[in-house]
């Protein structure tokens, strides 16, 4: 390299390797080598920064070859998992106002269901869901990127933001069908619970469930079957339900009968599950027909704040005659 102030043989003065006349070699060249070595510096600053490389996948994803930290378990969780709901509730209703999206999930469960002994609350359950939708990227950052343990809360909870309309767009079934699916496919029982709600839904077109499952209600009834034979209070109650309306399933009253009456038995049963046993003694479905044991169930189920029992109970009493008010779809 010339220092400054020495001289080429043709006499002219260097002032420099970035500051050289108008020459080939000289300023123009000198000064895209300077802006390319900057563009090379701020490339390797930036990927320092970002620490890995990744690939977009088919869903539009963006994939880090490096997993993203996932959350931290919030308080309220072990009770949720352990069956303790009246305990859970407000831990995670706390753990969610401080931005935990697994408190949000749990916490979803327990209201909309009714799970702690209190009314079930449809309205609480729809702003959480509104809230799960306006987290929709965070939630795909940790259902695709996350811990591998954990992405099933996230894609169950992105499943039922679209499942409900919560994200751009409306209701958009098929991809909560996939959503749910491979929430289901890693054994995470609520997305099994959830992909089997779709199904039976209402309004679902068919080729959605040809194109996703292909056994279709079958399918729907399968999973449920497969979650209630792990004691899934939830799953138990959906297949009593299936057995009895004859989807994914043949029509078969005992069987239907018998997973309420198990369902039940269970200390931390939905109200939904009490209501619909009522029902079964009251129109004496696989059962002899009883009235005082209806009331008992609808009494038990009136008694969780559940309106469709206070109702039944209510009409029973009076002998007015009439059917049983009983809840149609799977509960998730």
């Amino acid at each position: 390299m010339r220092c400054r102030g020495k001289h080429k043989p043709n006499g002219r003065k260097q002032t420099g390797p970035f500051f050289s006349p108008l020459e080939p070699g000289g300023r123009i060249e000198n000064l895209r080598f300077l802006f390319g070595l900057m563009a090379l510096g701020l490339l390797v600053f930036l990927a320092g920064c970002s620490g890995t490389g990744g690939t977009v996948d088919d869903r539009g994803i963006f994939k880090p070859d490096k997993a993203i930290p996932g959350e931290i378990k919030p308080a309220g969780e072990a009770e949720f998992l352990a069956g303790d709901y009246k305990a859970a509730k407000p831990l995670l209703t706390e753990a969610g106002r401080n931005g935990s999206l697994r408190a949000v999930f749990y916490l979803r469960i327990i209201v909309e269901i009714g799970l702690d002994g209190e009314a079930p609350n449809a309205q609480e359950a729809d702003r959480l869901v509104t809230l799960m939708g306006a987290m929709k990227s965070r939630l795909e950052d940790l259902a695709f990127n996350g811990p591998g343990a954990d992405q099933g809360i996230y894609l169950t909870s992105l499943a039922i933001a679209y499942f409900r309309g919560k994200i751009e767009g409306g209701p958009d079934l098929q991809r909560a069908l996939r959503l749910a699916r491979e929430a289901a496919s890693r054994g995470f029982i609520p997305g099994v619970n959830l992909a089997a709600a779709i199904l039976v839904t209402p309004g679902v077109e068919a080729g959605v469930i040809k194109d996703l499952w292909g056994g279709g209600l079958n399918e729907a009834f399968n999973l449920s079957h497969s979650a209630a034979l792990k004691n899934d209070v939830l799953a138990m109650g959906n297949v009593g339900y299936l057995y009895r309306v004859g989807q994914g399933v043949s029509l078969d009253a005992y069987q239907g009968a018998s997973w309420s009456r198990k369902a039940a038995q269970i200390p931390q049963t939905t109200p939904r599950v009490l209501n619909d046993l009522g029902a079964v003694y009251e129109e004496g479905r696989a059962v002899t027909p009883d009235k005082d044991e209806a009331l008992r169930w609808y009494g038990l189920a009136a008694a969780r704040g559940y309106k469709m029992g206070a109702n039944n109970q209510a009409r029973l009493r009076s002998g007015k005659g009439g059917s049983p008010e009983v809840l149609t779809g799977l509960e998730y």
